[in-house]
């Protein structure tokens, strides 16, 4: 599986998280695309990385979900996608970093249980990762 975390979130984490995660790929949005590339580009790029295992995009808020444009590129990619709820992105970076750490084995595990492309929200309160729904249902 490869999680590809979107420019939202800090490359630092995402590296921190490559490093923290054994066995699947972490990868950051800037390692790859230059800032600002729009997200129906990095969403069609990224869908031909996972061949033979699942893409899942980590996006910093689920705007994506809103966007017209950016929601029928996620439904045609069929990505599995993972959004952070209202909140993460003001965190200060150690508590950010901790939380998150914290929360990732349950976002791994969530997204190996299902067999088809779904949206899961991630609360910063609780910790708690909730399926919000199937991709081909947006």
């Amino acid at each position: 599986m490869i999680f590809f975390i979107d420019e939202n979130i800090s490359p630092s984490a995402a590296h921190m998280l490559d490093i923290f995660e054994q066995k699947h790929q972490v990868r950051a949005c800037l390692d790859y695309f230059e800032q600002g590339t729009a997200d129906t580009d990095w969403m069609q790029t990224i869908m031909s990385w996972g061949e033979n295992e699942t893409t899942v995009a980590v996006c910093g808020d689920g705007r994506i979900l809103k966007n017209k444009a950016e929601k029928r590129v996620l439904k045609e990619c069929q990505l599995m996608f993972v959004y952070l709820a209202r909140g993460w992105t003001n965190l200060e970076w150690p508590v950010f970093g901790w939380k998150i750490i914290k929360v990732w084995p349950d976002i791994v595990k969530n997204v190996e249980q299902v067999h088809c492309p779904m949206v899961f929200e991630v609360a910063v309160g609780g910790l708690k990762v909730r399926a919000s729904g199937r991709i081909s249902d947006l």
